[in-house]
């Protein structure tokens, strides 16, 4: 599974139309009303069902429960919200692991960069991913969350404390 490639703001704008319009609608109604391109849409359907908030059937989008609890939650519970649903993608899993298991407790943009090229052995189910082309999103989506903590000065990734102790 990949990472979501589009803003969280944009996402939960989408989803709060989605529930202006009754919580379901026709994916080609909604680009029209909100003047969207598939190009535009696309990426809002896929990380929304990549997150569990919405689900896409024959045309028709709609919120799932855990898409209306993240709409009923204060900013710190949708915090919480994302982040469950963030570290159950497998990016996120790779990323916590090689954080964890740095004897520094972070890891620097180029350790997470040369990540995939540095790995293949077999006890890694021979997982790649390629960070370096989603470097952004990863950060993106993991400081949103409150996961990570990165500093571009000296471009460290880390968990957030409260991460760590929760693990």
């Amino acid at each position: 599974m990949d990472i979501p490639k589009v803003n969280f703001t944009r996402l939960f704008g989408f989803i709060d139309i989605l529930n202006h319009m009754g919580g379901k609608s026709d994916v080609a109604a909604i680009s029209s009303k909100e003047e969207l391109e598939l190009d535009d849409i696309l990426p809002i359907l896929e990380a929304g069902k990549m997150l569990g908030l919405i689900e896409v059937k024959s045309g028709d989008v709609s919120i799932t429960e855990k898409g209306y609890s993240l709409l009923a939650a204060t900013p710190s519970q949708q915090k919480i919200i994302l982040k469950d649903a963030i570290m159950k993608l497998r990016p996120f899993q790779k990323l916590i692991e090689l954080i964890k298991q740095s004897k520094s407790g972070y890891i620097t943009k180029q350790d997470l960069l040369q990540y995939p090229s540095a790995t293949s052995n077999a006890d890694d189910d021979d997982y790649y991913y390629d960070f370096a082309n989603n470097f952004d999103w990863i950060i993106g989506w993991g400081r949103v969350a409150l996961l990570i903590d990165y500093s571009a000065n000296n471009e460290s990734i880390r968990l957030r404390s409260d991460v760590e102790h929760n693990e």
